[in-house]
């Protein structure tokens, strides 16, 4: 694929990524513009990558990183700035309200699954562990938000 292609299929789903980590859509876009910058720069290994979703997720996640580790620490940071509010559909609220049930890693392993469509093997990569420990977390991820579910429904 080429730069443009891989831009073209992907940086939605980055940004996306991003901001639902991030919860500040300024730090969002630039760490999408390092990011894709790296992509630029290393496009000559996409051939030999079995998937780049996961791959540049990979690389987003790190600059991510780099990113938070730079800016000085901020306090009283709102939970619940996932997105602006005002536009979403409902069940994009649900999810939301259900990811703030989980722990970091719990709600970017849910994220992961059901908002990009990602696989456990990919999201092994993306987050640096075992695949049976994305699946085992997504196993107690869904019980959590079951109980919780039934919680709300009683």
């Amino acid at each position: 694929m080429t730069f443009g292609e891989l831009y073209e299929e992907y940086a939605g789903a980055v940004y996306s990524y991003l901001v639902f980590k991030l919860r500040d859509s300024q730090l969002a876009e630039d760490v999408l513009q390092d990011t894709f910058l790296a992509v630029h720069q290393n496009n000559h290994s996409v051939q030999e990558i079995s998937s780049p979703k996961a791959w540049i997720l990979a690389i987003a996640r790190n600059k991510m990183v780099d990113a938070l580790r730079k800016r000085p620490p901020v306090e009283n940071v709102p939970v619940d700035t996932l997105r602006d509010v005002g536009c979403e559909p409902a069940s994009d609220l649900f999810f939301s309200e259900a990811l703030t049930q989980l722990d970091e890693v719990d709600r970017t392993i849910m994220y992961g699954l059901y908002a990009e469509g990602l696989t456990c093997q990919e999201l092994a990569q993306i987050l640096d562990i075992p695949e049976g420990t994305v699946k085992s977390k997504a196993h107690y991820a869904r019980k959590k938000l079951q109980k919780w579910l039934q919680e709300g429904t009683a």
